[in-house]
């Protein structure tokens, strides 16, 4: 095994990231298992050679001594003064099953991610493609479960006054049956076929560990579980209400406990959702604030008087002084969107004078008069 191409083993590039590296063993992992090929030792042969193979290729360390030396990775390590292997190297069982790894005078030299074996095979609560995001939790108590962030779509008036959502979204739960291990004890125990019923196994540089088949009981003691085929997962749809209150920003999370995924031991992630505020066809956000553009008749903005600006709530009415500009901006306290906590923004009402394209006879002869006095003045 040491001369064969690891990542040909896994049949992925020299190029692939952890997350191929991972789908690749779980495939193949999943595919030799002894007990979906009982008597198979062909089947028992390829899956200790993919275990080794994921062993190197699923540590970083490991992978990149690889890399660099090739079959001779394992003499370069042990010439670095990495103490692997000798006397009174063992493996902890308890501590394997729960994420830990090998002990040498009680100190951890080797980890291995939440959930050990089963979860690296039969893992991958969560994720069913939807567009929602995906995360860990801390482990409690033995229970591995995952968080679901989702992003909900909301209008400037929604954002305002706050609003409600039925949020419908599939997850993958742990299975009820095997509780997500994908396996289930039967009643029948025969001897392991990989580790002969010892519970234990020579691996990297003959040391001793756990036997992944049977995870060191050395009974092949479990079947496929019949509900989930063996992934340990099922497809479930959720529903839940979420109240979204008035002026939650864009990039805050709304934490909704216990509507994530439930993984291990029942216990469930929690629901995050943060909202995307959708473009306006009047408003415009600044900050705080808002801005809409108003227009103004070229006699109200010269001569000055009383104009009509739009709201998110209602129409407030404005007094502009005579000779206003284009382009020239008002500001309207607390007529803005509101904020987390209630208070409000402002509101920038920017003028846009506007022209009439056709005139009638008299406005067309007071333009002329006007336009007379302005040469005059000239």
């Amino acid at each position: 095994m040491a001369k064969k191409d690891y990542y040909e083993v896994l049949g992925v590039k020299r190029g692939a990231d952890a997350k191929d590296i991972k789908a690749a063993y779980r495939r193949l992992a999943r595919k030799y298992h002894p007990d979906v090929n009982p008597n198979d030792k062909a089947a028992e042969a390829k899956f200790k050679e993919v275990s080794e193979a994921y062993d190197v290729l699923g540590d970083e360390e490991k992978r990149k001594l690889y890399d660099q030396w090739g079959a001779n990775w394992e003499h370069i390590q042990q010439g670095g003064g990495v103490n692997f292997g000798g006397q009174g190297v063992t493996f902890d069982f308890g501590d394997f099953m729960r994420g830990g790894g090998s002990r040498n005078g009680g100190g951890f030299q080797q980890e291995s991610g939440p959930g050990g074996f089963f979860e690296q095979i039969f893992g991958g609560f969560g994720h069913t493609g939807e567009d929602l995001d995906y995360r860990f939790s801390e482990p409690q108590n033995g229970a591995v479960m995952r968080d679901i962030e989702k992003t909900v779509e909301l209008t400037l008036e929604e954002i305002d006054s706050g609003t409600k959502r039925l949020l419908t979204y599939q997850a993958l739960d742990a299975c009820k049956s095997c509780d997500g291990l994908g396996v289930k004890y039967n009643r029948n125990p025969q001897k392991c076929g990989v580790c002969g019923g010892s519970g234990r196994v020579r691996g990297m540089l003959g040391m001793s560990q756990p036997c992944q088949a049977c995870r060191g009981t050395g009974n092949a003691s479990f079947d496929l579980c019949k509900t989930c085929g063996g992934s340990g997962t099922m497809p479930t749809t959720k529903k839940v209400e979420v109240t979204i209150p008035p002026g939650f920003p864009e990039g805050k999370k709304l934490r909704v406990p216990g509507k994530g995924v439930v993984g291990t031991g029942g216990k469930a992630g929690d629901l995050y959702v943060s909202i995307k505020e959708k473009p306006h066809s009047k408003f415009r956000r600044v900050g705080d604030n808002l801005e809409v553009e108003v227009e103004v008749p070229y006699t109200t903005a010269a001569l000055g008087g009383e104009i009509k600006i739009p709201t998110l709530r209602s129409t407030v009415s404005m007094k502009i002084p005579e000779g206003t500009q284009s382009g020239q901006k008002f500001r309207l306290g607390g007529q803005g969107v509101t904020k987390l906590g209630g208070t409000r923004g402002d509101l920038m009402a920017r003028v846009k004078i506007t022209v009439p394209k056709q005139l009638a006879r008299e406005e067309r002869e007071l333009l002329h008069r006007l336009q007379d006095l302005e040469k005059a003045k000239a």
